[in-house]
């Protein structure tokens, strides 16, 4: 008895015919920008209520009687226990078809509702739950998200779209340590979740009035199908056709190992200025947004940029300064994490950023240019589902562990165990270049026996 062929894209997608989806059309011009540019706001969004936590932890900590290890199952399983498990399933039902503009919509105000509603917790359990609840709701965000802006921007323009869009998570971020230090230092970190919960029910209301369902395949080169049949593959149905391309996997397994890293290290920042340099919350939160809101912006775009362009000699080309930028991370973290003083390690951070966000916009690029149109919204999920999963549940907590330990080893020292802490996760780094670089020999192969 012989095996079955095994089950390729090519197979499960033919590449005749036209879009499907009821409701669908073609966006250009300016409301085609104008959605990429909602889209990066609303991401934005997105990290500024899951980033403000990281500046009221110290506060959140003395008023709920924390643990290191118990905060930093607050700021990172809480909300990546739900991220995780509900995105695969939510990107199923993006994959079939259902209508993303409006999804994208009743999520954004749902995770802010739910935001505001975690100042209004009164104990661990209660914020633990409030925070489940905006992981469950911003699950589905990233692969709706993803999935539109490569059904707007071709396969060339789309490292450069995902640039824009994914210096939301810079300014997302730059925007929750500031306005969470300044408000906290003004009021309490319980009115700093209030607040920060505003702005995405107003843009819930309007992304609706603005946006479009673009075609889905539109942009390819090639015309793509989305039949029902075609949509309704399994989970490991999708999961046998993606694991089929090993760079597709790597591309993954380095994102995920990055992940961990820079949010064990970015989570925990702002408790070590303030614990081991005596820096207010406010100081922090302005001096640190700033940081790395600019930084971050810089190199995400920056690598989008040279994502698009370098790919056009093949997809591989736009992997290789990422690389680099994660291997020069390593040095620069370890000194600013032994200066004397807090604005010597603020500046030393700068290039750290610029050079550890170079390889955000080529990440989602790549996953969505290797995967087959209809699997996209699921390929994104297995990434951010990796990601997550590995990095933001385990990288704060594993670092609040370690915190814990090393501190018992210093004689009950809490700065500097979370120094000793956050010094050994920058060895990830390493890893995470090794996956990337086998991920760009692979894509130059592929090209090299396509030519």
């Amino acid at each position: 008895m012989t095996n079955p062929a095994p089950l390729t894209a090519s197979d499960a997608f033919p590449t005749t015919g036209t879009d499907a989806i009821a409701g669908a059309a073609p966006v250009k011009g300016r409301r085609r920008t104008a959605i990429l540019l909602m889209l990066a706001f609303i991401y934005s969004l997105n990290f500024l209520d899951r980033q403000i936590i990281v500046i009221l932890q110290e506060p959140i900590k003395a008023d709920f009687g924390l643990a290191d290890w118990e905060l930093g199952l607050l700021t990172g399983g809480a909300f990546g226990l739900f991220y995780t498990s509900m995105g695969i399933p939510i990107a199923h039902l993006i994959d079939r078809g259902v209508n993303r503009v409006r999804l994208i919509a009743l999520f954004t105000a749902s995770w802010s509702i739910l935001t505001a509603l975690c100042g209004l917790t009164r104990g661990f359990g209660g914020f633990f739950a409030a925070r489940m609840g905006v992981g469950l709701a911003e699950a589905g965000f990233a692969p709706a998200a993803h999935s539109m802006i490569s059904d707007l921007y071709s396969p060339r323009e789309r490292p450069a779209a995902v640039g824009v869009f994914a210096i939301g998570v810079p300014v997302g971020v730059m925007v929750g340590l500031a306005i969470g230090g300044i408000v906290a230092e003004a009021t309490d970190w319980r009115t700093a979740l209030l607040f920060a919960g505003i702005p995405g029910v107003l843009i819930a209301i309007l992304f609706p009035l603005v946006a479009r369902e673009p075609v889905r395949g539109g942009t390819e080169d090639t015309p793509h199908q989305v039949e029902e049949k075609q949509q309704s593959l399994s989970f490991l149905q999708t999961l046998r056709i993606l694991g089929q391309r090993r760079a597709f996997i790597h591309i993954i397994a380095g994102t995920a190992i990055m992940a961990f890293a820079q949010t064990g290290i970015s989570t925990w920042l702002p408790s070590f200025l303030i614990r081991s340099h005596d820096m207010s919350m406010a100081h922090v939160g302005i001096s640190l947004g700033l940081i790395s809101g600019i930084g971050g912006a810089i190199g995400t775009w920056y690598g989008g940029w040279q994502g698009t362009r370098r790919s056009k000699s093949g997809l591989h080309m736009a992997l290789w300064l990422p690389i680099a930028g994660m291997l020069i991370c390593v040095p620069l973290d370890i000194i600013a994490l032994s200066m004397s003083d807090g604005q010597s390690v603020l500046l030393v951070m700068i290039p750290s950023y610029i050079f550890g966000s170079l390889w955000t916009a080529p990440s989602i690029a790549l996953i969505q240019s290797l995967a087959p149109v209809p699997m996209r919204a699921r390929a994104s999920a297995l990434n951010i589902v990796a990601a997550n999963l590995i990095g933001v549940s385990m990288g704060p907590l594993v670092a609040g562990i370690l915190s814990d330990w090393f501190a018992y080893l210093r004689g009950g020292d809490a700065a500097l165990g979370l120094r000793d802490a956050m010094m050994c996760l920058t060895a990830f780094f390493v890893w995470a270049a090794w996956h990337w670089t086998l991920a760009a020999r692979l894509l130059q192969r592929e090209s090299l026996a396509a030519a």
